[in-house]
C-alpha cells in the first residue's frame, strides 16, 4: 500500500496557505511566556546588588530599571560589561534524572553616556543623555529528559489529533504533526479497508513500553538597545525617559527519540524532530523619576510600557522510523519531513512597574530595595500588521488569561566602601508567572548576588556574581498522554564592567 502524497503536489499559495493557517494555532502560552520573561541585564555594580538599582542611578545598570536613575551621572562615560554564564539543568521525568549544562561568553551591557551640566545657573543643573544596549534574557540551554518503561507515546498524541480526518486529508491537514506520522507509518487507519476511515490507531500497542530520549537545544537572547534623556532638577528630582529598540532571537531543535522495549512489537524505534527559529524586532518605552527626600533616603518609580514586538517564525518537522517487518511489505524504514513553514505575527508583553527606596550611609555604603509589578496574564498576541489576516488569537490569549498570574517580584542589595574599594551583596525573588493550580506552575527564581569594585576619578573596575536558581515544568508532547517534565534550572553568570569618565 502506497500512502498518498497530495500535500507536496499542491501550488505553492497553498502551501503558504496551510502553513499560515498552522502557525496561527501553533502559538502557544508558552512562547508568549519566553519573550515577556525578562529581568534588567545591567553592568557588574548593577547585579553584585542583584539589581536593586531603581533609586540609586549613575549607572547604566538604569537604564533597564529606571532611566531617572539616569540623571544622577555628574559626568559623561562610556562603559562595557563582557559576561560569562553557564546555564545547568536537572530534569526529572517518569521519576528518572538526568542533567546537562551549556556556557557562553557574551557582551551584557555596552553604555555611551553624554552628561551637560547646565551653564545658565537655573534650576536644572544638567541633562544626561546617550545609549545603552542591555541583555535581558538568555535563551541558550542545553536540556535532556530520559526515562525506561513509559506507557505512552508521541504517536498517541498524533493518532488523536487525526480523528475526523480521512486519510487523503491528513497530510494537507497536519503536515507538520499527524499527516508526517501516517506518511511514516507510525499511525494507521483503524480499518484500513474502509475508505471512509476518519479513526486511527498508533503503530505501537495501546500499553507498550518504550524507553524514551528528549533533547532540547536552544539559542539566542532577548536584548533592547536604548536611546535616553534625563534631567536634574536642583539635585532633587531626577527624571528620565528611554525608548527601546527590543531584538529577539530564539533558535531551538527538539530530538524525541523511543525505542520499543517488547521486542515482539513490529516497531522498534522512532525519532521526531522539530526545528524553530524565532526572530524579531519591537519597541518598547520607559519613564521613571528618582527624588532625593533627604541625604539619607531616595525614592523612585518608574513605568514600563508592553514590548511591542513583531515577530517571524520559521519552523519544520521530521519524523524517521524503523520497523522489525515492512509495514508496506517493501521497506522497513521511512524518513518523512515537512516543508519549510513561514508564519509572522506580534506579541504584546506586559506593562510593568517599579517603585524603589534606597538608605544612604553617607559615603559609607547604602542599601537598595525594589518592588516590581506584572500581569503576565495581560500578554496579547496579535495579528501581524505586515499581512492581511483575519485571525484574531482569541483562544490563544483566552488560555494565556487563564494561565498566568500578576508577579510581584523583590530585590534587595547593599554595598559598603572602604576607600576606593566597594563590596556588594543582593539577593532577588521573581514567583512563577504560571497561577495558582496550573500544573506547570514551578519554584520561583531566586537570585543571589555579591561583587566588589575599584573606583577612581575616572576610571571604575567592577567583578559581579549572580548565581540564578529556578524552576521550569513542561510536556514532552500530548499532555493527554504524556506525563510533565520537571527541571531544576541553575544560572551562574560573572560580569566585568570597566568604566571610563573624562
Amino acid at each position: 500500500m502506497i500512502r498518498p502524497r497530495t500535500f507536496f503536489s499542491r501550488s505553492f499559495s497553498a502551501c503558504v496557505l496551510v502553513c499560515a493557517a498552522f502557525f496561527t494555532q501553533a502559538q502557544s502560552e508558552e512562547d508568549a511566556l519566553r519573550l515577556s520573561t525578562i529581568q534588567p541585564g545591567g553592568t557588574a555594580r548593577s547585579i553584585g546588588i542583584a539589581n536593586a538599582f531603581g533609586a540609586l542611578g549613575a549607572d547604566a545598570g538604569s537604564i533597564g530599571i529606571n532611566p531617572g536613575g539616569m540623571g544622577l551621572y555628574r559626568t559623561s562615560e562610556i562603559s562595557i560589561t563582557p559576561s560569562f554564564e553557564v546555564n545547568s539543568v536537572k530534569s526529572t521525568y517518569e521519576s528518572a534524572s538526568s542533567s546537562d549544562s551549556k556556557s557562553r561568553l557574551f557582551f551584557n551591557n555596552i553604555a555611551l553616556v553624554f552628561n551637560s551640566p547646565s551653564r545658565s545657573g537655573g534650576d536644572w543643573r544638567s541633562t544626561t543623555f546617550g545609549v545603552v544596549y542591555d541583555r535581558k534574557s538568555t535563551h541558550h540551554w542545553s536540556r535532556q529528559a530520559e526515562a525506561t518503561n513509559v506507557p505512552t507515546s508521541i504517536l498517541d498524541g498524533f493518532a488523536s489529533g487525526a480523528n475526523g480526518y480521512y486519510t487523503t486529508e491528513l497530510l494537507d491537514a497536519l503536515p507538520y504533526t499527524s499527516g508526517l506520522a501516517y506518511q511514516a507509518w507510525g499511525i494507521d487507519p483503524i480499518d484500513p479497508s474502509d475508505t471512509l476511515n476518519t479513526g486511527y490507531v498508533p503503530a505501537l500497542p495501546q500499553g507498550a513500553l518504550v524507553s524514551q530520549v528528549n533533547t532540547i537545544e536552544t539559542r539566542g537572547s532577548t536584548n533592547n538597545t536604548s536611546f535616553f534623556f534625563s534631567g536634574n532638577y536642583m539635585d532633587r528630582l531626577y527624571i528620565g525617559a528611554s525608548m527601546g529598540i527590543v531584538g529577539f532571537r530564539y533558535n531551538s531543535t527538539t530530538t524525541h527519540t523511543e525505542t520499543t522495549m517488547d521486542e515482539s512489537v513490529n516497531l522498534k524505534d522512532l525519532t521526531w524532530k522539530e526545528n524553530l527559529l524565532t526572530t524579531g524586532n519591537g519597541l518598547e518605552v520607559k519613564i521613571g523619576a528618582v527624588g532625593r527626600i533627604s541625604d539619607r533616603f531616595r525614592a523612585g518609580i518608574a513605568f514600563h510600557s508592553p514590548m511591542f514586538t513583531q515577530l517571524n517564525d520559521v519552523y519544520n518537522t521530521e519524523l524517521r522510523t524503523n520497523f522489525t517487518v515492512a509495514p508496506d511489505s517493501v521497506n522497513r524504514s521511512f524518513d518523512e519531513q515537512s516543508i519549510d513553514g513561514i508564519f509572522n505575527y506580534r506579541v504584546h508583553s506586559p506593562w510593568r512597574a517599579v517603585f524603589s527606596a534606597a538608605f544612604l550611609a553617607g559615603t559609607n555604603g547604602l542599601v537598595s530595595v525594589d518592588y516590581e509589578y506584572g500581569d503576565y496574564s495581560n500578554t496579547r498576541f496579535r495579528a501581524s500588521n505586515k499581512l492581511v489576516d483575519p485571525y484574531d488569537f482569541a483562544a490563544e490569549n483566552r488560555v494565556i488569561k487563564a494561565a498566568f498570574r500578576a508577579v510581584h517580584s523583590v530585590r534587595l542589595g547593599t554595598e559598603w566602601r572602604a576607600g576606593k574599594w566597594y563590596v556588594r551583596a543582593g539577593f532577588g525573588i521573581v514567583p512563577n508567572a504560571y497561577a495558582n493550580g496550573e500544573d506547570r506552575q514551578a519554584d520561583a527564581t531566586h537570585t543571589y548576588a555579591g561583587g566588589f569594585g575599584y573606583r577612581s576619578e575616572h576610571l571604575s573596575l567592577d567583578l559581579g556574581l549572580n548565581v540564578i536558581n529556578n524552576g521550569y515544568k513542561y510536556y514532552q508532547y500530548d499532555p493527554s498522554f504524556a506525563s510533565i517534565t520537571s527541571e531544576d534550572r541553575s544560572t551562574v553568570r560573572s560580569l566585568v564592567t570597566v568604566a571610563f569618565r573624562p
